[in-house]
């Protein structure tokens, strides 16, 4: 697969981020060191299933950048 050069969309990274982001979020810290604490207990509890599920949407999203042209796309849509 050839991946369009300096796309954030297309490295997985950003996959895993963003659920850390909406699970993190969820926890309610009431500051910045009960966030830190979150923020490990939710990275250690992240499921192998969960890496590989966001890795395999990884080829479906390259194309749709590709396809996209540099152009927004929703991942819903493709």
């Amino acid at each position: 697969m050839i991946w369009p050069p300096q796309s954030p969309d297309c490295n997985p990274i950003e996959l895993l981020w963003d659920e850390l982001d909406r699970r993190v979020r969820k926890t309610k810290a009431a500051n910045i060191n009960q966030l830190w604490k979150n923020l490990k207990v939710v990275w250690e509890s992240i499921p192998a299933e969960t890496l590989e599920e966001l890795t395999s949407r990884m080829p479906r999203i390259c194309q749709a950048v590709i396809n996209a042209k540099r152009g927004s796309f929703e991942e819903s849509r493709i």
